[in-house]
């Protein structure tokens, strides 16, 4: 009888064996496709120090950095941490610039449709600042809008209004709502 259920025991213990063995072979045969599976399911292409320019007819029309970028294909998304975006305009040395915190960059086949950048949110254009929480740039309108509160401080007034509409172009700014103005007296002269 020991006999009997010593060999029964064995033969339990050895197909146990054989079965955790054959299941940690099947495991170890795509270990990096499945590490990427489930902690990256979506991520096509992941970049450090991520850096597109917009070049038209010889001329930088504008030019995208972050300090990390995460490429969603299924999306055409690119998710960005510290973006900045500089705009160069046509009159030659002028640049307005766009910033935050994090960002997303929506994409159509390969070319930008728009970015939309939240966190201390900063726009600068010539001698003016312009601060708020969130902003989209559309390429097609060539319009930043910012949905929330707004300052703008500049070298001779500060302004604070609700929603914005920026022309980046001709630079025509455009406060929504809820506006008010404060002039500086003691204003330095350009």
């Amino acid at each position: 009888m020991r006999a009997t259920l010593l060999i029964v025991v064995g033969a339990a213990l050895g197909g146990i064996g054989y079965l955790v063995s054959r299941n940690v072979v099947a495991h170890r045969a795509n270990p990096l496709e499945e590490l990427g599976r489930d902690f990256l399911p979506q991520v096509a292409q992941r970049i450090q120090n991520f850096r597109r320019v917009k070049v038209e007819h010889g001329r930088m029309m504008w030019e995208i950095t972050a300090r990390d970028a995460q490429f969603f294909e299924q999306e055409d998304q690119i998710v960005v941490l510290e973006p900045r975006v500089t705009f160069f305009m046509k009159e030659e040395g002028r640049q307005a610039h766009l910033r935050g915190s994090e960002g997303r960059i929506t994409l159509e086949g390969h070319e930008m449709r728009a970015v939309t950048l939240r966190g201390r949110v900063a726009v600068q254009l010539d001698d003016m600042e312009l601060e708020t929480e969130e902003a989209t740039y559309d390429r097609a309108h060539d319009l930043i809008t910012a949905p929330g509160d707004v300052t703008i401080h500049g070298r001779t007034l500060d302004v604070r209004g609700h929603g914005m509409e920026i022309q980046v172009g001709p630079q025509h700014v455009r406060l929504l709502a809820d506006v008010h103005t404060r002039v500086h007296g003691n204003a330095r002269p350009s």
